[in-house]
């Protein structure tokens, strides 16, 4: 299975605000693929100070696959 940018969710049909049938075997599921995940969020999470240091490699591995320059610049230079 391709690489993930954060864990898949169940999608949850309403009816009238109440959740459909739990009976039902349909159950649906929203996936996160990096390869789908749009630049401007990898970048804003390569730059987080939360995110940890495996997920920034993957993050950065995802945008060389794409093709994309990444110029490192310190904090210090941008003052």
């Amino acid at each position: 299975m391709p690489a993930k940018f954060k864990p898949s969710e169940r999608v949850v049909s309403r009816v009238r605000g109440q959740r459909m049938s739990t009976a039902s075997p349909v159950k649906k599921w929203k996936h996160y693929y990096l390869k789908q995940t749009p630049k401007a969020e990898l970048f804003a999470e390569i730059n987080s100070d939360r995110t940890k240091p495996k997920h920034k490699v993957k993050y950065v591995n995802e945008l060389v696959r794409r093709g994309i320059k990444i110029e490192w610049i310190s904090k210090e230079e941008l003052v």
